[in-house]
């Protein structure tokens, strides 16, 4: 009898676990009050810009939008193993350059966009791939040049303006005699020097951007313009400004300080800027001295559902949805 009570009780009690576990998961499948739920990651910067336009999706689909708070390439370079597992996201944001890739190697959702005519040719081509869409685009990020309008009554508009802002004794470095941080800009990094070589002629990828094979950077122009980036390294600013692990980060705190006139960065730096009580503008990066324009790479993000989705129709859903928000932030 001792043996059959015990028996029962052990049945119960993996019934009672099972139903437990079977309540639990469907509640956080559908969410407490049985509507939908689809989570959606993005960094801090895009938080407050996914709840001002949550409310009319929820709506319209009876669902409910959970926000993730996780740095983009963190949450990519996490997604080939938490969404097998069940832990990703459902849609996220995707830098343009990884969006190929996943989608290559099947982490992500192809889609069939119902209208791409509020895209530009250009802005499409970054989420398609060998023919197939895994995206839907969101924003167009390029270089820009931060000035300090406590500090400087305008924008510089040519490159002689910044020399000449060397000579303002407010911008001396005190630890090397002769050297200034009135301008600075990473120039040891590829992406942020570009700008420069283009504009002297030189150029990655041949015509358009779409011949890997064509590489214009030994040139005439190229090697003037390397010549002009070697004359602020040499000339005007501090040694450490050729150290590329660590140029970034004197460059932004020399800024964020009050000690930098201006800088050339892009749109992630602005937050910041802002926390840091920066008086900061942002304009076009100066003339070159040959008169052409400072010629940068552009770059950016898009929506993108990841493959393991429970809801893919429903993400689909948010990624047309989202493209229809004109109130993005100046990051």
């Amino acid at each position: 009898m001792a043996h059959v009570k015990k028996g029962l009780a052990l049945l119960f009690a993996s019934v009672l676990v099972f139903t437990l576990a079977a309540c639990s998961g469907s509640k956080d499948a559908a969410g407490a009050d049985g509507k939908k739920v689809l989570t959606v990651s993005v960094e801090e910067t895009y938080k407050d810009y996914v709840e001002s336009i949550k409310a009319d999706f929820e709506k319209e689909n009876n669902t409910t939008i959970k926000i993730v708070e996780k740095p983009m390439f963190d949450q990519l370079e996490a997604l080939p193993l938490d969404g097998p597992a069940g832990n990703g996201p459902d849609v996220m944001l995707a830098a343009y350059d990884r969006i190929g890739g996943l989608g290559q190697q099947g982490h992500l959702l192809d889609i069939e966009p119902s209208d791409t005519k509020s895209f530009g040719d250009k802005e499409m081509r970054q989420v398609t791939i060998a023919g197939k869409v895994y995206g839907m685009p969101l924003v167009i990020e390029t270089l820009v040049l931060y000035y300090n309008k406590d500090l400087l009554k305008a924008p510089p508009k040519t490159f002689q303006d910044l020399e000449d802002l060397t000579k303002d004794p407010r911008f001396s470095f005190s630890s090397e005699k002769g050297k200034s941080t009135a301008f600075l800009a990473k120039w040891t990094d590829f992406y942020m020097s570009y700008g420069l070589l283009a504009g002297y002629g030189g150029y990655v990828f041949g015509k358009d951007g779409t011949d890997s094979k064509d590489i214009g950077l030994n040139s005439k122009g190229a090697v003037e313009a390397v010549e002009y980036a070697g004359k602020w390294f040499k000339e005007y600013w501090p040694k450490g400004m050729q150290d590329n692990s660590s140029a970034d980060d004197f460059i932004q705190q020399t800024f964020m300080d009050g000690k930098a006139g201006a800088v050339i960065g892009g749109p992630w730096s602005a937050s910041n800027y802002k926390e840091a009580g920066v008086n900061y503008g942002a304009a076009k990066i100066p003339a070159l001295p040959n008169g052409k324009e400072y010629a940068p790479f552009a770059g950016g993000k898009g929506w993108v559902a990841s493959k393991y989705t429970k809801e893919p129709e429903l993400a689909k859903k948010w990624l047309e949805y989202a493209k229809r928000s004109k109130c993005l932030p100046f990051l």
